[in-house]
């Protein structure tokens, strides 16, 4: 936990949300062990992402309220994963979804998933898809964006929340704050609102290391999407499953194939 000093700084920078504040409230009276972080609870129930071959290798599904980091380098297809995650919340489960975009504009990001037959600008319309850009939020404080991303949220009651980029949403802050308190800031407001969260992080096209920040340890799984160069010379994308609480998941590496309806999980390994 941070200091008494950096606690009030924080706590004056997010003072204007209700959601905030109250796991401030929270993760302060667990700092002086006057409730328990980690107490036993039942196993939670899981929401299907309908990515096609992606639910089989982690049980069904992603536990509710988890938060999950979707890590690749460029152009493994992490942008066209959410959206499908996000059109599936909607037309398959009937569960309202926040798609937060930094790293484009919504105009873009509407031409460029339309190729894939998801239209998010119907969705958009039917009142059930929230989505929002960097605009929104550029110049900012944290704390304001955090609370955008909860109002959205509360404006639709949505269940699933998408943030891509992890990286473009933190830098679009205007004043400095502790990284790993706010993470766990982030981490805990979402979980406390049992929103299912994805959110994108960026990593070297060459790497094949999962993230390494504090965000690998306090996410409750991560997905990986890898680029890589066959013995064929042909470009191909892998997908595995680095990290799931909770979950007997897929432990190997498994094909990616982009097909017309986006991106789809090939049962074998490459």
């Amino acid at each position: 936990m941070p200091s008494v000093a950096l606690f009030y700084r924080i706590t004056i920078i997010v003072q204007h949300s209700k959601h905030i504040k109250e796991v401030l409230v929270e993760m302060e009276l667990e700092s002086e062990h006057l409730v328990s972080s980690r107490t036993a609870t039942a196993p939670k129930k899981r929401v299907a992402t309908g990515v096609p071959g992606l639910d089989p290798l982690i049980e069904g599904g992603i536990q509710i309220g988890d938060f999950v980091l979707l890590a690749g380098g460029v152009g493994a297809g992490k942008t066209t994963f959410c959206a499908q995650y996000i059109a599936n919340s909607i037309k398959l489960y009937n569960e309202p979804a926040v798609f937060a975009t930094f790293e484009e504009d919504i105009r873009s990001l509407k031409s460029n998933i339309l190729r894939y037959g998801i239209d998010l600008g119907a969705l958009e319309d039917t009142g059930r898809l929230k989505l929002l850009d960097l605009e929104v939020l550029e110049g900012s404080g944290m704390g304001a964006n955090i609370e955008a991303l909860l109002s959205s949220v509360d404006e639709i009651q949505a269940k699933r929340l998408v943030v891509d980029s992890l990286t473009a949403f933190l830098s679009g802050a205007k004043e400095k704050f502790d990284y790993n308190f706010m993470m766990h800031l982030i981490y805990k407001t979402l979980k406390r609102e049992s929103i299912t969260t994805i959110m994108t992080v960026s990593k070297p096209q060459n790497s094949m290391e999962a993230p390494s920040g504090i965000e690998e340890f306090i996410a409750d799984g991560i997905f990986q999407l890898e680029n890589y160069v066959n013995q064929h010379m042909e470009l191909k994308t892998r997908f595995i499953v680095r990290k799931m609480r909770g979950t007997d998941h897929s432990r190997k590496y498994h094909t990616v194939a982009f097909t017309q309806n986006g991106v789809e999980i090939i049962p074998w390994s490459p």
